[in-house]
């Protein structure tokens, strides 16, 4: 298995394996980020109408969204809201941030559901464990645990690796 990317920005990355879509994300994401991930989205939506399932994965950084920003972020989540079959976000800060971060997510996600199964982790690991049945479903039985394991963790590890000049935008 192989996650293909199609979006890459300097602080986000989207890649995808058949009805498998990773989001990776690092630092501040401006309203112009934003939009322009919205843009590719919407056409990549067109071309792959079918359900699915996505991760999110959140690298600790120091960046903080203005409420225009965060607003905006709401809108782009919401945009993919009806193919998804199931979602999970990873949040990887550590310590007493990463916990109450995640119970922050946790208890939005119980106050305002979405119309499918979601939940928040800490380690990438534990959300794949619980996204890959969702993921099965969808993709067959031939989806292999250990296969998605490595080929999110190989994306990740990308993303990490990353220089400032991958900035480079694609759509495929």
């Amino acid at each position: 298995m192989r996650l293909e990317p199609v979006i890459a920005l300097p602080n986000a990355w989207t890649s995808v394996s058949g009805q498998l879509a990773l989001h990776l994300f690092e630092g501040h994401l401006s309203l112009a980020d934003m939009e322009h991930m919205h843009d590719l989205a919407g056409r990549w939506l067109t071309k792959h109408p079918e359900k699915r399932v996505e991760m999110v994965v959140i690298l600790p950084s120091g960046a903080r969204m203005t409420l225009e920003e965060r607003q905006r972020m709401v809108r782009l989540i919401k945009q993919g809201e009806p193919q998804r079959s199931a979602s999970c976000t990873v949040i990887l800060a550590e310590g007493l941030l990463g916990s109450v971060q995640r119970s922050i997510l946790t208890g939005l996600v119980l106050l305002a559901p979405p119309p499918h199964p979601a939940k928040v982790f800490a380690t990438v690991h534990d959300g794949t464990r619980w996204l890959y049945p969702h993921a099965r479903e969808l993709m067959g039985p031939r989806l292999d645990l250990d296969e998605l394991l490595v080929a999110i963790d190989v994306n990740v590890a990308m993303f990490r690796a990353r220089t400032r000049d991958d900035a480079a935008s694609v759509l495929r």
